[in-house]
């Protein structure tokens, strides 16, 4: 298989990359041919690409020299693109090398958990819609943005090469629009998994093309051919039924978008960062991140201010020092995780906590820290857990000792807040006790998920609802419970015989994770 690939590159090298790298692709390509014979090229090009197996509009054409009428309009990066599709199919032809080529839709995560490949197309969409740039529906009900999930793109190659040459052999991924998401639905999506309002005003395609190409452009800072991927065009997929098993077709509209809305905000948020030794798990629609071992697993729950990446350390050494398999969970609206929107805004929350409870044995050991101790204490509460399970609660927040601002003007403060102004606020809280190590990583995390609505929004929203759940102040004798003294945001429970103490802030769980592996230990021991 020849494969041309379609990465983004800078102004003023498309020509180079995509026609001179095609040239070179078919050079080799016709010398294979010439000694051994080539069964069959596979080429992928974007869906918006007008040329078909019909050769009559591209035979003549000489790609090097001149532009076709048919792209005469097109942003001079979908002109290489397109360009070398034609010099694709020219050179197949005139060296009778059968070629099968692909039409893909903009590609974006995996259908299991979401994970994107690049942050070009779909992410540049969300990006925009995120930094509220794009506050109105564009085009309206008869446009949409077609996507395909990646594992299915590589399902369709990879049955490509198998199944029998023909004569025509032009397969577009894009599905009939009656199964697909219409744009104003797509955007609900969008809205609802970056927890963020949608937008309620249509406007019309061409006005906006017309916005963006005089001043709008440089006003919002959208770019002018990132609405170029929206259409309102049917596009012929026959030959696409006619040589797939229906199953697969059944899948080129793209499923589980909002698990691939998350992972491209938390990059767009975080940068790449990496998750080895753990693996990334969606086992019934709950997301976690796995780290084998033997034994009952360890269940680990974060807080507010962080998400499941922020307890890898913790877990690393749970893992290292009782050898058992340990979960960490990204919450809804946290880490790469959607916000799941309901009127009771723990409900999500707790469906989690059910949902995880379901898919191990009993005496597996529930782990939570600040909110998710909450959750784990509401859980309990509602006849979730088992007498056999061991909850161990780090840093309850039961009794809150300080008063904050309104939720709006904590919305401001923290969107305008500087790392210095952070830190000087989560030392004075006591949350930690200084700026070193991991301290200082957690921080530089905190400072950089204020940029997404997502998480920002969601963690708001549930400090709002904390202070709502009525915790008891009396802890079961269930629940074992760690407590770092220098805490001055929150005021430690009553002791209920199993209590220990850590001296460190609120976070120690993050800052000082080798040391609470020890104390867990103890108490799982106990």
């Amino acid at each position: 298989m020849l494969s041309v690939v379609n990465p983004h590159f800078p102004d003023g090298t498309p020509k180079k990359a995509f026609l001179e790298g095609s040239k070179n692709v078919m050079d080799i390509a016709k010398e294979i041919h010439k000694k051994h014979g080539l069964k069959k090229i596979v080429h992928t090009v974007g869906y918006m690409s007008p040329f078909t197996d019909d050769s009559t509009t591209w035979e003549n054409i000489d790609v090097f020299t001149e532009i076709p009428t048919s792209l005469k309009d097109a942003h001079p990066y979908e002109q290489m693109k397109f360009l070398s599709d034609i010099y694709i199919r020219q050179e197949a032809r005139k060296n009778e090398i059968p070629l099968a080529v692909i039409n893909l839709p903009t590609a974006i995560g995996d259908e299991q958990i979401g994970s994107t490949a690049q942050l070009g197309g779909f992410g540049l969409f969300i990006d925009i819609i995120r930094k509220g740039s794009l506050p109105v529906i564009p085009g309206g009900e008869d446009y949409r943005l077609p996507l395909i999930n990646k594992n299915i793109v590589a399902e369709f190659i990879v049955t490509t090469l198998f199944n029998d040459s023909k004569n025509e052999m032009t397969y577009s991924l894009v599905s009939d629009k009656e199964h697909d998401h219409n744009i104003s639905e797509l955007m609900s999506i969008i809205s609802e998994s970056m927890n963020m309002n949608k937008p309620f005003v249509t406007a019309p395609f061409g006005l906006l093309k017309f916005i963006m190409k005089f001043g709008g452009s440089k006003i919002t800072g959208i770019p002018k051919s990132s609405l170029s991927f929206l259409t309102n065009q049917v596009f012929d997929n026959h030959l696409t039924k006619r040589d797939f098993d229906a199953e697969l077709i059944k899948k080129m509209a793209a499923s589980n978008i909002p698990f691939s809305i998350a992972d491209i905000d938390f990059r767009l948020t975080y940068g790449h960062e990496k998750i080895s030794p753990f693996t990334r798990k969606n086992i019934k629609g709950l997301l976690m991140y796995q780290l084998e071992g033997t034994q009952k697993p360890i269940v680990l729950v974060h807080g507010l201010f962080s998400d499941g990446t922020d307890l890898f350390e913790l877990g690393l050494e749970l893992n290292k020092q009782t050898g058992r398999e340990i979960l960490i969970l990204d919450l809804p609206g946290f880490g790469r995780t959607p916000f799941i929107k309901n009127e009771d805004i723990l409900a999500p929350y707790l469906h989690v906590i059910q949902s995880i409870k379901k898919i191990v044995p009993n005496e597996s050991v529930f782990v939570g820290h600040s909110f998710g101790a909450a959750l784990l204490m509401k859980a309990f509460k509602e006849g979730v857990f088992t007498n056999q399970d061991k909850i161990i609660l780090l840093q309850p927040p039961i009794h809150k000792l300080k008063s904050e601002p309104t939720k709006l003007i904590s919305k401001y403060l923290l969107k305008h807040t500087s790392y210095n102004r952070l830190s000087a606020y989560f030392l004075k809280r006591g949350f930690l006790i200084n700026q070193e190590g991991a301290s200082y990583k957690y921080l530089k995390r905190v400072k950089n998920s204020i940029s997404s609505p997502r998480i920002l929004n969601t963690t708001l929203q549930l400090n709002t609802a904390l202070k709502k759940m009525n915790l008891d102040q009396k802890l079961n004798s269930q629940f074992s419970i760690v407590w770092g003294t220098k805490d001055k945001q929150y005021q430690s429970p009553a002791d209920n015989g199993k209590m220990k103490f850590i001296s460190s802030g609120h976070y120690f769980p993050i800052s000082n994770p080798v040391e609470t592996a020890k104390i867990v230990l103890k108490i799982i021991e106990d």
